[in-house]
């Protein structure tokens, strides 16, 4: 497996997602490499990359070279501009595509699908580099429409390939998620696939099972 995992924005559950697919794949018994390239809020570990990376029992894939890494909570280009040092572009594909024979490969992106990595560059053109497939991670939850199919045509003016539309539900729902995911459905033309709002991780094994495996039948 190889997915790109990126999100309509912030805290939608693009970490969650990632975990959840790394449990599940372990619990198969497969090697997993999940990394998150760039993550901001490092205080002054990157919470994020080091939970992913202890999930794979490979706690160094949270500091390979390469890899951004900054303490302020803000897209990789305003950190910059706050005085973190700047991404390098070139060591930062090749961190990931090092690992890009790994037979299961998942990589999740900062924030929404253009957040600035610096002043030319967005999460989009990390994941136009990768040549990945995406899963698209949204909450489910009044505006979540618009937010995703604004980034499905945003996906496909580059040429991505979209996986699926991981459907996120809330701690509190509220009327819409009645009708959001059957929206989606028939508005995006993608797979949209449920995903739990789970507390702890006991239960993410089993909710990234069941997305693997409407993942694996619609290949």
């Amino acid at each position: 497996m190889r997915l790109f995992v990126t999100g309509t924005g912030t805290d939608v559950g693009k970490t969650r997602l990632t975990l959840a697919l790394t449990l599940a794949l372990r619990a198969r018994g497969l090697p997993v490499v999940a990394l998150k390239p760039l993550e901001t809020g490092c205080d002054p570990e990157p919470a994020d990359a080091t939970a992913l990376a202890a999930a794979c029992d490979r706690p160094e894939l949270a500091h390979l070279p390469g890899l951004y890494r900054a303490r302020r909570p803000l897209a990789p280009f305003a950190a910059t501009l706050e005085g973190e040092p700047a991404p390098a572009w070139g060591p930062l594909v090749e961190a990931v595509q090092a690992h890009r024979d790994a037979p299961n490969l998942l990589v999740e992106g900062a924030g929404g699908l253009l957040v600035p990595i610096d002043a030319e560059r967005s999460i989009a053109d990390l994941a136009v580099a990768l040549e990945m497939p995406l899963a698209v991670v949204a909450r489910d939850g009044l505006g979540v429409l618009s937010d995703t199919l604004a980034t499905l045509e945003c996906v496909r003016r580059r040429g991505l390939e979209v996986a699926a539309v991981i459907l996120r539900r809330p701690a509190a729902p509220d009327g819409s998620t009645a009708t959001n995911i059957d929206i989606l459905r028939q508005r995006s033309g993608c797979l949209v696939l449920p995903f739990p709002h789970l507390e702890g991780d006991h239960e993410l094994a089993d909710a990234g099972e069941a997305i693997l495996g409407s993942l694996e039948v619609c290949r």
